[in-house]
């Protein structure tokens, strides 16, 4: 696996012919990211309507507006790659994916204590915790940065070279571009710096760190 390659994000799931296509990579990303934005910012909406309601019920409903207004152009924005929307769109899903952690928690509890009912709930925002913060994470990326604030190369695109395969972080999910005849036992994935090759898998076949 090249160094200058490692940063590159694909979309989990993506057909390998389609990397390959003459659409943007970041703008599929960016599309996607936009419809969480949007929907997170509905989440927003309702957490400050509800600590409104319990201030003061006479106010909710203005607070529901100003904020409601407030996601809108954050979304608006952030779909039209404006700069200010960047940051302000992310905080928006960390919000979210804390909304959905806590209810995570609440539903394991649930579980703990001998409801069974609760698992249903517990894996749908499980997922869902895990999906937001990955997708708050993306904003860390380099990368990303470069697609967004770029408007005219996103560095994204690119092909598979001779000997590379798409393949999965055990750990994170992340996809990869990869040769597996160069892996060892001391890759890490770029994104979560976890092991590429499990350390038992590599010692079960005397994988050393620098084959």
């Amino acid at each position: 696996m090249q160094p200058n390659r490692g940063d590159q994000i694909v979309v989990a799931g993506m057909k390998p012919n389609n990397l390959v296509a003459r659409n943007s990579v970041f703008e599929r990303i960016h599309r996607g990211t936009t419809f969480i934005v949007f929907i997170d910012g509905l989440i927003v909406m309702y957490l400050f309507w509800v600590i409104a309601s319990l201030i003061s019920p006479q106010i909710s409903s203005f607070v529901l507006a100003f904020v409601g207004i407030l996601t809108f152009l954050t979304w608006n924005a952030y779909r039209a790659r404006a700069e200010w929307a960047y940051w302000p769109a992310a905080i928006m899903i960390m919000i979210a994916g804390l909304f959905f952690g806590l209810n995570a928690l609440d539903s394991l509890l649930f579980v703990v204590a001998g409801n069974v009912g609760g698992l249903l709930f517990l894996f749908l925002t499980g997922w869902a915790t895990l999906g937001s913060f990955r997708r708050f994470m993306f904003h860390f990326n380099s990368t990303y940065k470069l697609g967004y604030f770029s408007a005219t190369d996103d560095g994204m695109d690119f092909q598979l070279e001779v000997g590379e395969m798409l393949a999965a972080c055990p750990s994170c999910m992340a996809v990869l571009a990869i040769r597996p005849s160069m892996l060892s036992a001391s890759d890490r994935c770029p994104h979560c710096q976890s092991p590429l090759i499990d350390p038992k898998l590599a010692a079960k076949y005397g994988m050393s760190e620098e084959q």
